[in-house]
């Protein structure tokens, strides 16, 4: 964890604590009641999941992670260089992961594209079956709008949460392939033999 240093400590950084942010705004979905997190932060940290992410994976290709770590037939390299991960960072991912998985398992069979107005609670959706086809709409309850509401939010969150980790793990693998190219610079203008080489 020593070469994550300048931009790239404040890269990852800021990709792990809006992970966590939106792991935060996921877990609140499974409390009872009203959807309580601000439907602007669950959009904002959708939109801002993508210059993360993009920075990120421009990082891995130029520093020449991408390429060790994400190539063809380098799945040895990528286990091996997760297994040499702090075991507080380890467990970190497993942790992210795992609920994420869970968000996403719980949300995606109740999500809806609820709506509601003056008419009540209700999601619409094209019936193909119909002659000639049409948009039907589905009345809800309002427990059932809330229900389905934190379902689609639910997604929302958990989605971007596991791109901000693997964006956050692009950053380290990339300011590891970056450290290790700058102490084998010095060997390679000395004449030495020894090759770049991380893992």
């Amino acid at each position: 964890m020593g070469e994550l240093r300048g931009s790239y400590r404040v890269h990852f950084g800021l990709a792990l604590v809006l992970c966590g942010v939106e792991l935060l705004c996921m877990a609140s979905t499974w409390l009872p009641g009203e959807y309580t997190m601000p439907k602007w932060l669950v959009a904002g940290l959708f939109v801002a999941m993508f210059p993360v992410f993009v920075v990120a994976l421009i990082r891995s290709f130029t520093s020449g992670a991408g390429a060790q770590l994400m190539g063809r037939n380098n799945a040895d390299r990528f286990i091996r260089y997760v297994l040499l991960l702090p075991p507080a960072l380890k467990l970190t991912y497993a942790f992210i992961i795992c609920l994420a998985a869970l968000g996403l398992a719980t949300g995606a069979g109740t999500a809806e594209d609820v709506q509601a107005d003056s008419s009540g609670y209700y999601y619409t959706y094209w019936d193909r079956t119909a002659h000639p086809q049409h948009s039907a709409r589905v009345e809800l309850t309002e427990p059932e709008y809330y229900e389905a509401l934190k379902s689609q939010l639910r997604i929302f969150s958990a989605g971007p949460a596991m791109f901000y980790a693997f964006s956050s793990f692009l950053v380290l693998a990339s300011a590891s392939a970056t450290a290790a190219r700058a102490r084998a610079a010095p060997q390679r203008s000395s004449g030495s033999p020894e090759q770049y080489r991380w893992s």
